[in-house]
């Protein structure tokens, strides 16, 4: 089952907000934490868009 609008709004808003602690994190151990859970997540909002736009 696709994912709605909404949900990959959602998606996005917690990708960006890894990505704005990237800067703050970067010398901290969770730098590699938010790396893989940024990657992770674009994976699945990317299969999503791509689903939704066939």
């Amino acid at each position: 089952m696709a994912m709605t609008a909404e949900q990959r709004a959602r998606l996005q808003a917690q990708v960006d907000a890894l990505k704005k602690r990237l800067e703050i994190d970067s010398n901290d151990l969770d730098y590699e934490t938010h790396l893989h859970t940024i990657r992770t997540l674009q994976r699945i909002l990317d299969k999503e868009i791509q689903r939704a736009d066939e």
